[in-house]
């Protein structure tokens, strides 16, 4: 089974690996996937306890950012080993988690080098994040005694479906994992129905609601509202400075592309929209939340023109009143509790986009409240972090 796997991951290696230099998601740590550390790494593992934390991307890094700290701060003589797999990620993590945590590219799931960084770092806990599933080295720190976690789980139904065409192979490697931290009921009976063991699977809420500081909420100049529109995709750019040219005149517009590397994409729209003195278009990873601090209102993207959505909780944190699209059902669970509260407004087309939006943008008052639902939403989920440290602390 190992074998085949491995000649399975070489071939998609041989297609994927071309893709990523292509695409500039090479990055200076790549050579770590391979169990290639840099000596002062090597020897700052060997010196240490650590416990291995697993991230795969910015939205996965951000979530575990502040389980962290947290776990940091009770395990103060232990390395905490943080292993990202894309380039805007590791750089993130860089960024976020100095003098916080070791920050290593994450293994590609061959045999051999599951095994060469299993040796390496030794950890006596692996927690994974989100339900990432690596079936080499899950079997090869279950040879070797070292617990495996996976904290925050979801299962998407993209995922659940593709899950369910393999479950006569998923289930053996899932046999490996020791705890199950899920983010909701359904999430809980989708890796129960795929073979999970009863017993190892809690559903304990969703770690991002604990993620930001409460306190950054008091950036919005009123004199100079803001229009922050973030996580964008393809052909939502275009729809957002459509409705921006019917904005008052006083308004302000910042977009953040999901992917940075389509910024001059980006601003090539803006400049065509004459919009280029109003527009602000990000190309740096990490600012995002600072920019929601700063929203007088928000568009969470890849929820009007690509399917499965972003993270609303973010902007909720800072009490900022948030319109999405439809195409939400990577966060159906989160969109859910939102809207049970009238939390945040959903659109079901471009038009009513642009009414909702509009009608938000001339009304102060109804943006003040809706912000301040979204931010009781937040204080009402909150927990999971602890719930989730409690449930590891048998381990450590």
């Amino acid at each position: 089974m190992p074998i085949l796997y491995d000649v399975v991951f070489l071939l998609y290696g041989l297609v994927y690996f071309p893709y990523l230099l292509l695409t500039g998601r090479w990055h200076s740590g790549f050579a770590q996937r391979f169990g290639i550390f840099p000596a002062q790494i090597k020897t700052r593992l060997a010196a240490s306890s650590n416990i291995w934390v697993h991230a795969v991307s910015v939205g996965e890094v951000m979530a575990v950012e502040g389980f962290i700290r947290r776990l940091k701060e009770r395990r103060p003589g232990d390395t905490i080993v943080c292993s990202v797999t894309t380039k805007t990620g590791y750089e993130l993590a860089r960024k976020r988690l100095e003098g916080v945590a070791c920050v290593v590219a994450s293994p590609l799931d061959f045999n051999c080098v599951a095994d060469r960084f299993v040796r390496l770092i030794r950890p006596k806990l692996y927690i994974a994040a989100e339900t990432e599933i690596w079936p080499n080295l899950f079997g090869r720190l279950h040879k070797e005694g070292t617990p495996v976690v996976i904290i925050n789980g979801r299962i998407s139904d993209r995922s659940f479906g593709r899950y369910k065409a393999i479950k006569a192979l998923l289930k053996p490697v899932l046999a490996k994992v020791d705890l199950f931290a899920m983010q909701s009921g359904l999430d809980a009976s989708r890796i129960k129905e795929l073979g999970a063991a009863p017993e190892k699977v809690v559903t304990v809420g969703n770690i991002k609601f604990d993620d930001a500081p409460p306190d950054k909420g008091a950036g919005t100049d009123p004199s100079r509202p803001l229009w922050v529109a973030g996580s964008t995709h393809p052909g939502e750019e275009q729809i957002v400075l459509d409705v921006f040219k019917k904005f008052p005149p006083d308004w302000r517009l910042t977009i953040a592309p999901r992917h940075v590397e389509r910024a001059t994409e980006v601003r090539r729209l803006v400049e065509q929209a004459g919009l280029k003195n109003r527009v602000e278009v990000i190309d740096t990873v990490g600012r995002l939340r600072d920019l929601y601090a700063q929203a007088s209102l928000v568009f969470v993207g890849k929820t009007l023109c690509v399917g499965g959505g972003q993270n609303v909780i973010e902007p909720a944190f800072f009490a900022k009143p948030i319109v999405i699209g439809p195409r939400t059902e990577n966060f159906r669970d989160i969109v859910a509790s939102f809207k049970a509260d009238r939390a945040l407004v959903q659109v079901e087309n471009a038009a009513q986009f642009e009414a909702a939006v509009l009608t938000l943008a001339n009304n102060p008052h109804a943006r003040k409240e809706l912000g301040a639902r979204a931010r009781a939403v937040i204080d009402k989920n909150q927990g999971a972090n602890e719930h989730t440290l409690k449930l590891i602390e048998r381990w450590l």
